[in-house]
């Protein structure tokens, strides 16, 4: 029993160390999958609401659906321009309520292709990745706030990916 406990604890070791060892082989291959469900979860999201119901929003002071949904990529474009400027981008989103849920949904998918793209091509360093967590958390929030959205005219929201 002592020798099957110490096999397994090398095992789970070893393990451990290959997936660590892949995360710092120097790029972001390792983040693939969750970039992808990202993208993916997101752009089902936008997809439950429909059209008419885009210019919903809970109270007077909250964005309606549109204009979380267009922060929220909006927001993507500039985290692509900050991640590939050392930090630095304009903050300038324009009018939230600008596009239709077809705009928005071809710019989200087009958005988060660009954003994808780039972080996997990059070599890994702590700030790229500070800014990859950040850009991540981001998009969780206000997705989080627009399932919510759903949920409150009755959208049972997509599965979670």
């Amino acid at each position: 029993m002592k020798n099957s406990n110490k096999l397994m604890s090398a095992f789970l070791a070893l393990i451990f160390i290959a997936s660590t060892a892949k995360a710092n082989e120097g790029g972001y291959d390792w983040l693939k999958q969750r970039l992808d469900a990202s993208k993916a979860y997101t752009v089902a999201v936008l997809e439950a609401m429909p059209e008419d119901d885009y210019s919903f929003k809970p109270n007077d002071n909250q964005r309606t659906f549109a204009a979380q949904a267009y922060h929220i990529v909006y927001s993507i474009d500039y985290f692509h321009r900050a991640l590939s400027n050392g930090g630095n981008a304009q903050w300038a989103p324009g009018d939230e309520n600008s596009k239709s849920k077809k705009e928005l949904i071809e710019w989200a998918n087009a958005k988060f292709d660009e954003i994808n793209k780039f972080i996997l091509e990059q070599e890994s360093n702590d700030g790229l990745t500070a800014g990859v967590v950040s850009y991540l958390d981001h998009n969780s929030h206000h997705r989080g706030q627009i399932v919510t959205y759903l949920r409150m005219k009755g959208i049972a929201p997509p599965q979670y990916r």
